[in-house]
């Protein structure tokens, strides 16, 4: 039976907040594809997930949150089997499979793995009481636990939620109790891979691009030279000389603009051999958007327009002009920010920005009132879960960050995002509402 006094120490505030977050969602939802030639009602849709996200949250407060840490691993270990059968299934359009499609609903595992590898985690540290006493031995474990899901989310492939688990992941274990030593080198080791990554792209060889004559006639190139590039398509060059030599007899005084364009269009980094083609142009269109800006860099460019067009006050709702004349695509997932930056201006970003910040204060503000190391481990992941989404998907849309398709929190569309992040706050309630029971 349920007891009464829970309720007492249920947090209302947070509710509130997470609510209000998900109406502006609806709201910046409805608005942003107002300009779909399908007229699909996907705020109404949102709020149907909405719901059916606080009726799983409500099944989620029934349940003491220790007897659902104890069905951690089986969780994780079912999550882990979808994604499995995901994997084996046929890919549909592009070679992407990330969903289950049920009749009218799809359901991505991926959104769920984030839970169930921050349950797992937590649940596999639950006995430690000490601080910084664990090195390199004692989170292997953990990390094999999270590093699953990770290679299976990366097949999908669907690189932006592979890496919030692993980034969720790092202050679990340093609040479990990691040794300064090994945080540092890990913090070291991420600094050397991100001088590694800067430094792939640079080194490369020049492969030409089957587009690269369409952009050569555009620029009225000379005939002759567009059909010499149209017959080395797939031909690889070792350096711009090269190029230079081959394409102008090592002359290309007046034709550098055409060199530019073959040797920028046909440069292929080092680290493609390990990225798909289309994470590598997003990764590249990141460094330099107007490389292609029909093409990869086409979100981006269109993304920044919205937000900087916006101004202090916004145009108003209804109002914004890349979502109404299609400029911006996949506005209402992914790029909803940068229409409700457009429609609200830096004020109403400054009122989003403000109410995350209220929801991320009440959660951390948790994990120190917590009376032991699960349920600070798992609060401090879920906690994890929303500001890593928060920080990324905002600084995907102004530039910041490559594009890797990371839904904003409540506010973007899609079903199992909300349906995932509503159990995860269920979870933070979970905790408050028991722990001052605790004898």
């Amino acid at each position: 039976m349920f007891d009464r006094r829970l309720l007492a120490h249920f947090d209302w505030y947070l509710l509130g907040l997470v609510l209000l977050i998900s109406l502006i969602g609806v709201v910046a939802i409805h608005s942003a594809s107002r300009g779909y030639a399908d007229d699909s009602p996907y705020a109404v849709r949102q709020l149907v997930w909405i719901g059916t996200g606080l009726a799983a949250g409500l099944v989620v407060l029934l349940v003491d949150f220790r007897t659902i840490g104890s069905w951690s691993y089986i969780i994780h270990g079912l999550v882990v089997a979808a994604l499995i059968a995901l994997a084996l299934l046929e890919p549909r359009g592009g070679g992407v499979n990330r969903w289950f499609v049920i009749g009218p609903v799809a359901l991505q595992p991926s959104e769920f793995a984030k839970l169930s590898s921050i349950l797992a985690v937590a649940f596999y540290f639950r006995d430690n009481r000490r601080t910084a006493t664990l090195g390199f031995r004692h989170i292997l474990i953990p990390f094999a636990l999270v590093l699953v899901p990770v290679f299976l989310i990366v097949r999908q492939p669907d690189l932006g939620t592979a890496m919030l688990v692993l980034i969720c992941f790092l202050p679990m274990v340093v609040l479990a109790g990691l040794r300064m030593r090994v945080i540092a080198f890990m913090g070291a080791a991420g600094v050397v891979a991100i001088i590694v990554l800067v430094a792939s792209f640079q080194l490369g060889t020049y492969r030409i691009d089957e587009d690269v004559p369409d952009l050569l006639t555009r620029q009225h190139a000379d005939p002759e030279l567009v059909r010499r590039v149209s017959e080395d398509v797939g031909q690889d060059f070792s350096t711009v000389t090269q190029l230079r030599e081959h394409y102008f007899g090592g002359n290309g005084a007046g034709h550098e603009d055409w060199l530019a364009t073959i040797a920028d269009q046909s440069f292929l980094p080092y680290i493609s051999k390990v990225l798909r083609p289309y994470q590598q142009k997003r990764l590249l269109t990141f460094l330099d958007p107007g490389k292609d800006p029909l093409g990869a860099g086409y979100h981006i460019i269109q993304s920044k327009v919205a937000i900087g067009s916006g101004g202090m006050w916004g145009k108003g709702y209804g109002n914004s002009t890349q979502g109404s004349l299609n400029f911006l695509p996949e506005r209402h997932t992914d790029f909803v920010f940068a229409i409700f930056a457009e429609e609200w201006g830096f004020f109403g970003v400054m009122v989003l920005l403000a109410l995350y910040g209220l929801v991320i204060s009440r959660s951390v503000a948790l994990i120190f009132q917590t009376r032991d190391r699960f349920s600070a481990c798992l609060a401090m992941g879920v906690t994890s879960i929303i500001m890593a989404q928060v920080l990324v998907n905002m600084a995907m849309v102004v530039g910041l960050l490559p594009v890797v398709g990371v839904p904003l929190p409540f506010v973007s569309y899609g079903g199992s995002s909300i349906l995932s992040l509503m159990i995860g706050v269920a979870l933070i309630e979970n905790i408050r509402m028991r722990m001052f029971l605790w004898t």
